[in-house]
């Protein structure tokens, strides 16, 4: 309790100080988030999630709870998934280790199918993975360019001083992406590490109907989206937690959205796959 006293003082001595200049402050945080990208390879986690589906000619809501444990791969067909709690109750031996032969026989095939290919294919992978990259780089440059940022003031954030910055749509956006067109729907807050730069937590509501592919899905306007980022080890951050509520359209039908995605137990490969 002193110490968190002593950090709501620190911040408040520092409220007349001048408020970090947003544009090299917002990219030194963008830096960050793409380091983190870079390093997400390197670190195994659990992810605990409620199935939700919407089929729009069948069952829509909440199915069974999964706890899933992942190892990803700097390959994505090299990435295993393999679900060991289901509604709180662990997965059985047999299970898990059908799931773990499931993945070798998966990860063999890959690894023969990239020993043997020529340098035919092999360039053709590499120009598919290169076209990969830009366009991810090209979805994170219009999320970017859909929004207008504005620092608003210094916070405590779980006990840790933090810059508040507002975003919202661009009035003249003109996304060219799905993401684009959704961030356009979306204004909130986001909470930024002073010290790390590290973007900390998100808080957003959607101010229009977002659809996606025409009338087939759609989120409608007030749909709150909460992503919350930590420190799993110094100097590297990851997600932790991701929440949307509101309501949702699958063609002519509509349902309660409340979508819970949870990561923890983060753990470098080598430590993780030698506990496996």
């Amino acid at each position: 309790m002193r110490v968190a006293a002593l950090l709501a003082g620190l911040v408040l001595a520092q409220g007349s100080s001048p408020l970090p200049e947003a544009r090299p402050f917002l990219e030194e945080a963008r830096r960050n988030l793409a380091r983190s990208q870079q390093l997400a390879h390197h670190y195994a986690y659990k992810e605990r999630r409620a199935d939700f589906h919407v089929n729009p000619f069948g069952r829509m809501g909440k199915g069974d709870t999964r706890i899933t444990q992942v190892f990803p791969s700097a390959n994505r067909q090299l990435t295993q998934r393999r679900v060991i709690e289901v509604n709180g109750q662990r997965v059985s031996p047999e299970d898990l280790a059908a799931q773990d032969a499931q993945y070798r026989q998966r990860a063999d095939q890959v690894m023969r199918r990239l020993a043997t290919e020529d340098n035919g294919d092999r360039g053709e992978r590499e120009r598919d993975e290169a076209l990969a990259r830009q366009r991810a780089e090209m979805v994170v440059t219009d999320v970017v360019n859909m929004l207008r940022f504005e620092v608003l003031r210094r916070d405590m954030r779980d006990g840790i001083p933090a810059i508040a910055i507002g975003f919202a749509a661009r009035p003249d956006a003109r996304p060219v992406t799905r993401q684009g067109r959704i961030a356009r729907a979306f204004k909130g807050t986001v909470w930024i590490h002073e010290a790390a730069r590290e973007v900390m937590h998100v808080e957003a509501v959607a101010v229009d109907d977002v659809s996606f592919g025409g009338f087939i899905a759609k989120l409608y306007k007030g749909t709150e989206a909460v992503v919350e980022r930590r420190e799993i080890e110094p100097g590297v951050w990851m997600p932790t937690r991701v929440q949307f509520g509101g309501e949702i359209r699958a063609l002519f039908r509509k349902t309660k959205l409340d979508i819970l995605i949870e990561w923890f137990d983060y753990q470098r490969m080598a430590e993780a796959t030698g506990r496996q």
